[in-house]
C-alpha cells in the first residue's frame, strides 16, 4: 500500500483557488515492446484524483471514505501503455478540511497524493507538479452540496500537459508530506467496489440555438463549427437522455473568447427559489422553457491549434441531458469541436429482465434502469444533479431494486457498512453517509434494518450480516427509549445545522400537504409519530427475521415481544380514529395521511379483511395525504399484502413520459431533481410482485414463485439469485388462472402453497423445471402480515 504522501511544495502559490485546489502531476515512462509492462499502480489522495495515461482518462478515484476509513485504489494500467515513451498524468483535488465543497468527499487539512507502482513511479524525483492557479473552484448555486463548478483562465493553464511533448521543465518536484500523528487517514483498505465506467458517448441533437453561426448540427457530424469575431452565440446539444458523465471541451484559436457550458437536467419556467422549487411542464420545451444550471465558464487562450486543441475537462462529471455552450468572440474567431461526453456510472452487471403484454410496462422497467444506473456511481446517490449525497431511505429502496437487476452487492455491502459506521454508535445512524456534514432523521436509521434484513435475504451471506448486530441493537434501543407508555414514539424537535451541531429533521414523504413543514406530518404537542411507531415496529420485526436467520434465537424473541406490546399499547391509545376508520398521524387531531395506514399494514398491526378495507379506501380517500415516490415502494408492497395489488397505480410514472422525462423525478412538490432512483419501482415490483418470485430464506434456498396478474395476458423475467438466474414466464386464461413455467438454478427449492395446482417438476445438473397452474385470481393475501418486513 502506498505510504509516501506528497504534494505541491511551493509557498509562494495560494493554498487554493475558490473552495478546493488542484494540482496536477506528470511523469515519463519508458518501457520495452512488450505485452506486460507495469504492476499495477496503486493510488490513494486527501481528497480525489484523476489519473490520465498517454491522454485517456483512465480511472477516478479514491472510493468515497467515511470518517473511520479510507481508501487505495489498484489499477491495471497496461492496456493504455505502449512500448517507448508514456506519459502519466494525474490532477489532484484537495477540499480543505472546514470548507464545504463535494459534502460527501472526506478530507483533512493536509492534501496530499500516494503513488506506489513500477520504480520509476516510486519516488518524489519521478514526479513533476504544478498548482493549477488558472482554476477556481466554486460551490455553485443549484449544486450548492457539490462544489465543483469551474472557472477556467485558460492564459495561465498549461496548454497541452497531457501530451508526450509537453515541456515541464519549469515544473517542481512534489515535496514529501508529513502527516499528522495519528494520520486523520488511519489505515489504508483496499478498494470495496469497482472503478466507474468510462464510455464514450456523443449528443444526438440541436435543440436550439442563438445568435449568427453555422450549421451546429456538424457538431453531431464530428465536423467543427467556427464562431467568427465579436459574435455572440449560443447553441443547445441534447444528449437524447439523461445521463451522467463528464465533458471535454476543445477549441482552435479564439483568443481573448469567453465559453460558458451549463449542464441541465431539462427545459423548465424560471425557477421559484433556486435550488428547492422549480416550474416544470414539458422537460424538451426549448420554445418555452430554458436551462438553468451553474456555469463552468473559460477564457479562452488562443492556442489551440489543428492536432493540439485547447481543452477543458471540468474535473467532475455532469449531470447532462442538455448542454448549452454560450460563446463571445473577441477580436478573433473561434473554433469548436465536436464535444466529447464519457458516461460514467457502476458498471452493474445486469441479468435481471421483464416483459409482460403491456408495451408500457418495458417503457417503465426500462426507464427504471436508465434512473437507478444514474444514481449508482461511488455510493448510491439521491440524485447525480443537485446532490450526490447516500442518503438511507432512497439507498435501501435502491438496493433492492439493484438486487433484482443483479447478484453484484458490492455497493450494497458498501452502504450498508457506511451507514453502520456514521453517527452515533450508542444511537441512530446518520441519514447520510458519507458526508462532512452530519444530519439526523431517526426513521431512516429503521430503514437501514430493513436493508440488512434484506441484502440477507438475497445474498445469504450470514457471515457479512453478523458484523450489525450490536448497530442494529444500538438503533433499536433508541427508539425504545423514545417510546412513551401509550406506545407511541415521541420524536425530538427538528432543529437546522449549527456550528458544532448536527441537523435533526423528522422527514416522512415529499406530499404537498407537508411542505411547509418540508416533509414533516403534524406530529401535535407531544411530537408523537404514528408512522415512527409503526416503522419501529416493522424494523423490530425485520429484526428478529434478521436475528434468527443469524441464530441469535434470544435477539429474535426480544425483539417480537418489544413489537407486540407496542402494538397492544396502540391497541388501546388514541392512534386509530374509529369514527374515520383510519389511523391518526400522531395521538390527537384528524387522520392525516396514507403513511399511517401504509406502515399500519406493514407493521402488521391490521390484517387481513380489515387491512383490504382499510388500504382500499385510503388510496381513494383524496382527504389523505397521498404517497409520493419516495413513498410508493412501501405504498405497493402493503397494497400486495392487503389482496388488493390491483389498485397499484403506474399512471403518475406514465405521467412522466408523458412530459419527456427519461429517468424518474425526485417528486411533485418541489419539481427538482429530474433523477432519483427512489422512482425505480418497477424494478422490485414487477419481479416480486407480478411475476411473483421471492425467496423464502437467504439466499434463495427456497423459494415462492406467486404472481399478481392484474390486467396482463402474460409476463416473463429473469430474476438474478446467488445460486444463478431464476426465469418465469406465465400465461393467464379468461378464467383467470395463470399457467406458469420456471427454470430454477441447482440449490433453489420451489415451495408451493395450496394456490398451486397440477405441479409438475423435472431436473437435470444444473436446473429444475417447475410447471403449475396458480389461482390468482383467489389470491386475497398470501402474505403473513406478521412477518411482513421480511417482505419489503
Amino acid at each position: 500500500m502506498p505510504t509516501t504522501w506528497m504534494w505541491a511544495g511551493d509557498s509562494t502559490a495560494p493554498a487554493r483557488n475558490g473552495v478546493a485546489e488542484l494540482v496536477r502531476f506528470r511523469a515519463t515512462l519508458v518501457l520495452p515492446g512488450n505485452e506486460h509492462y507495469v504492476d499495477a499502480l496503486e493510488i490513494a489522495a486527501d481528497s480525489r484524483y484523476r489519473l490520465f495515461v498517454n491522454g485517456t482518462l483512465t480511472a477516478v478515484g479514491p472510493a468515497k471514505p467515511t470518517d473511520k476509513n479510507w481508501f487505495v485504489d489498484t489499477i491495471d494500467i497496461n492496456s493504455f501503455l505502449r512500448a517507448g515513451v508514456n506519459v502519466i498524468n494525474i490532477e489532484a483535488l484537495a477540499y480543505p478540511d472546514g470548507t464545504a465543497g463535494n459534502v460527501s468527499v472526506r478530507r483533512s487539512d493536509e492534501p496530499s497524493l500516494s503513488i506506489s507502482g513500477p520504480e520509476a513511479l516510486t519516488s518524489l524525483e519521478s514526479w513533476k507538479c504544478h498548482r493549477a492557479n488558472g482554476r477556481t473552484f466554486l460551490q455553485g448555486t443549484n449544486t450548492l452540496f457539490l462544489g465543483l463548478q469551474e472557472l477556467v483562465d485558460a492564459n495561465v493553464e498549461p496548454h497541452g500537459w497531457l501530451d508526450q511533448e509537453f515541456d515541464d521543465s519549469t515544473w517542481q518536484n512534489p515535496v514529501a508530506v508529513q502527516r499528522a500523528s495519528p494520520d486523520p487517514l488511519g489505515i489504508l483498505e483496499p478498494r470495496p467496489i469497482p472503478h466507474m465506467t468510462l464510455e464514450p458517448s456523443t449528443f444526438t441533437g440541436v435543440t436550439r440555438h442563438r445568435g449568427e453561426g453555422s450549421d451546429w448540427t456538424s457538431l453531431l457530424k464530428g465536423e467543427p463549427v467556427t464562431v467568427g469575431p465579436r459574435q455572440r452565440v449560443d447553441v443547445d446539444l441534447d444528449a437524447g437522455e439523461l445521463l451522467t458523465a463528464y465533458i471535454a471541451l476543445e477549441t482552435l484559436g479564439g483568443q481573448g473568447s469567453v465559453v460558458r457550458l451549463v449542464a441541465a437536467e431539462c427545459y423548465e419556467g424560471v425557477p421559484i427559489d433556486i435550488p428547492w422549487l422549480r416550474r416544470k411542464g414539458d422537460r424538451t420545451d426549448a420554445v418555452n422553457g430554458d436551462l438553468f444550471g451553474d456555469p463552468d465558464v473559460v477564457q479562452i487562450a488562443g492556442l489551440g491549434t489543428p492536432g493540439h486543441p485547447e481543452s477543458f475537462q471540468p474535473f467532475w462529471f455532469r449531470t447532462v441531458r442538455y448542454l448549452r455552450i454560450s460563446v463571445e468572440t473577441a477580436n478573433e474567431p473561434l473554433t469548436l469541436l465536436p464535444v466529447k461526453l464519457t458516461k460514467t456510472h457502476y458498471p452493474l452487471a445486469i441479468t435481471g429482465s421483464f416483459q409482460s403484454s403491456s408495451d408500457m410496462d418495458t417503457r417503465l422497467w426500462e426507464t427504471s434502469v436508465r434512473t437507478l444506473r444514474n444514481c449508482m456511481h461511488e455510493t448510491f446517490e439521491d440524485c447525480p444533479f443537485y446532490e450526490q449525497l447516500q442518503y438511507v431511505m432512497d439507498t435501501r429502496s435502491q438496493a433492492l431494486f439493484s438486487l433484482h437487476l443483479s447478484t453484484d452487492d458490492r455497493l450494497i455491502r458498501r452502504a450498508i457498512q457506511d451507514f453502520a459506521v456514521s453517527g452515533d454508535a450508542d444511537g441512530l445512524t446518520e441519514s447520510r453517509a458519507p458526508s462532512v456534514r452530519p444530519q439526523y432523521i431517526p426513521g431512516f436509521s429503521l430503514f437501514w434494518i430493513f436493508m440488512v434484513a434484506e441484502h440477507l435475504e438475497y445474498s445469504g451471506d450470514r457471515d457479512f450480516t453478523r458484523q450489525f448486530r450490536d448497530r442494529m441493537r444500538s438503533v433499536l434501543a433508541f427508539f425504545d427509549r423514545s417510546l412513551a407508555d401509550d406506545g407511541f414514539i415521541t420524536t425530538p424537535p427538528d432543529s437546522p445545522e449549527a456550528a458544532g451541531n448536527a441537523e435533526m429533521w423528522n422527514f416522512v414523504d415529499w406530499t404537498a400537504a407537508w411542505q411547509s413543514r418540508r416533509g414533516v406530518p403534524q406530529l401535535g404537542a407531544r411530537r408523537t409519530s404514528t408512522i415512527l411507531t409503526f416503522q419501529y415496529v416493522a424494523a423490530l420485526k425485520s429484526a428478529a427475521k434478521t436475528a434468527a436467520w443469524c441464530g441469535d434465537t434470544q435477539d429474535a424473541d426480544d425483539y417480537l415481544t418489544r413489537a407486540a406490546a407496542v402494538l397492544a399499547a396502540l391497541d388501546s391509545s388514541t392512534a386509530w380514529d374509529s369514527e374515520a376508520r383510519y389511523y391518526r398521524d400522531s395521538d390527537t387531531g384528524k387522520p392525516g395521511s396514507q403513511h399511517a395506514q401504509v406502515w399500519a399494514v406493514l407493521a402488521g398491526a391490521i390484517e387481513g379483511a380489515a387491512a383490504h378495507d382499510l388500504l382500499k379506501r385510503a388510496v381513494r380517500d383524496p382527504s389523505l395525504a397521498p404517497c409520493s415516490y419516495a413513498m410508493s415502494h412501501s405504498l405497493f408492497d402493503a397494497l400486495r399484502m392487503a389482496g388488493v395489488h390491483d389498485l397499484v397505480d403506474w399512471q403518475p410514472w406514465i405521467d412522466m413520459l408523458r412530459v419527456g422525462l427519461t429517468t424518474w423525478a425526485e417528486d411533485t412538490v418541489s419539481n427538482r431533481s429530474d433523477c432519483h432512483a427512489w422512482g425505480s419501482v418497477p424494478l422490485q415490483h414487477f419481479p416480486r410482485w407480478v411475476l411473483g418470485v421471492r425467496p423464502l430464506s437467504p439466499g434463495f434456498s427456497q423459494v415462492a414463485i406467486e404472481p399478481a396478474p392484474n390486467r396482463l395476458d402474460y409476463a416473463s423475467g429473469t430474476v438474478p439469485t446467488p445460486r444463478g438466474d431464476l426465469h418465469v414466464r406465465w400465461e393467464q386464461d379468461s378464467s383467470g388462472v395463470l399457467r406458469v413455467t420456471a427454470s430454477l438454478p441447482a440449490g433453489v427449492e420451489f415451495v408451493a402453497s395450496p394456490l398451486h395446482s397440477k405441479v409438475s417438476r423435472s431436473k437435470n445438473e444444473e436446473t429444475t423445471i417447475v410447471t403449475f397452474e396458480y389461482a390468482a385470481g383467489k389470491v386475497v393475501s398470501t402474505l403473513d402480515p406478521r412477518e411482513s418486513v421480511a417482505h419489503l
